[in-house]
């Protein structure tokens, strides 16, 4: 782990900056309905006032699809947002249509899934552009040994899925958050990235980066959980802590 004052410094006096967060867990926190949670307003003020400063850019992006993500998180340009674990991206240039072959994976997947809820009570499907995701969190409230049978049947299909907290995911898209902030990063010329995330599709976002002290960048861990991130905290009000920080140092670097 490194030192925070000194790697905040070191970060905000990079030429070109960019911060990009993770929404549920990072931001805001849990709820069984998930258009329920609240992001932290000290968060959402510090990404606001980095995107605002120049040579720096602030993004949101998360496993939501685009259209989830903008029914809880306020933000607006010049705030970046990547949904669906970057295979959308907000704006005309991220509009990319679901071929007939990926809908047809999706479609496969609903049916294998739908025998999961019959068995299971509680266990829900949520519908992305390019994924099909089963939720347990209320299943688990209730009876968490049923939940963990439903995850394990669900990855126990002939499909490539994903288990992340209390789901397990199914995406027709190759793209990933590193996908996603590789591309940013080239598109935006950074010097350095910043990525804080919380779960385990978050870590091909940090293993797209090159980490302090070794390189520019740094990735955060939010909570437990194995990870290759080299600096972690404990959960969503450390998270505003380090972005007020960050957005303080950047905009006195830059004399704002």
């Amino acid at each position: 782990m490194t030192d925070q004052p000194a790697f905040i410094n070191e970060l905000a006096r990079t030429p070109r900056l960019a911060v990009v967060s993770d929404f549920d867990g990072t931001l805001a926190g849990f709820a069984t309905d998930p258009y329920a949670v609240q992001a932290d307003p000290r968060s959402l003020a510090a990404l606001e006032r980095l995107a605002q400063l120049p040579d720096t850019w602030a993004a949101v992006l998360s496993g939501r699809h685009l259209e989830g993500l903008a029914r809880v998180c306020p933000l607006h340009d010049p705030v970046i947002f990547g949904g669906s674990h970057g295979a959308e991206t907000a704006g005309p240039a991220g509009a990319t249509p679901v071929t007939p072959e990926q809908q047809a994976f999706l479609d496969d997947v609903e049916a294998q899934l739908h025998p999961i809820l019959a068995q299971f009570p509680g266990a829900e499907i949520e519908y992305k552009p390019f994924q099909r995701v089963l939720h347990v969190l209320k299943l688990h409230l209730q009876d968490p040994a049923a939940a963990r049978a439903a995850l394990d049947a669900a990855l126990a299909l002939d499909l490539p899925g994903v288990e992340g907290k209390m789901v397990v995911e199914f995406s027709a898209s190759s793209a990933t958050k590193g996908s996603w902030i590789q591309a940013l990063r080239e598109r935006l010329g950074a010097t350095a990235v910043v990525f804080l995330g919380d779960d385990v599709t978050d870590e091909t976002g940090f293993a797209a980066l090159t980490q302090l002290p070794a390189g520019p960048d740094l990735g955060i861990k939010v909570g437990a959980g194995e990870t290759t991130a080299v600096h972690r905290v404990p959960g969503v009000d450390a998270v505003a802590d380090f972005l007020t920080d960050l957005a303080a140092a950047r905009a006195e670097f830059l004399g704002r």
